[in-house]
């Protein structure tokens, strides 16, 4: 049996009598599709924050060369915010590596140049 789908992955160019049974199908399949895409990437987001490394706030600064305070405006600002852990500050690695390689937000980036200029 054909189906819609084949069709539009085969890239067919036909003219296509649709009835609603066939549409309805056509559409659970979207959304079948739909909802194990979702699935699949809720389960590597779970992976990865699994598989993440967090450091404490001693080591960022260390890394950043940046005081306490910076961290405290990055994080009021969005632009590197902690995961509290008891009393503690934690910080994922991934988000300080993309401080590290210039991921910078725009208020955090103006804030510098007014800072500094």
């Amino acid at each position: 049996m054909i189906t819609i789908e084949s069709l539009v992955e085969q890239g067919a160019n036909v003219k296509l009598e649709v009835t609603p049974a066939d549409l309805k199908m056509f559409a659970e399949s979207i959304v079948q599709r739909t909802i194990m895409a979702q699935q699949e990437e809720r389960d590597a987001a779970m992976k990865r924050e699994a598989e993440e490394t967090w450091l404490n706030t001693k080591q960022v600064r260390e890394l950043l060369n940046v005081c306490e305070g910076t961290l405290n405006l990055w994080a009021k600002r969005g632009y590197l915010v902690p995961v509290k852990v008891g009393n503690k500050n934690m910080y994922a690695k991934s988000d300080v590596h993309r401080v590290q390689t210039g991921g910078k937000s725009e208020s955090v980036t103006s804030y510098c140049k007014k800072k500094n200029g």
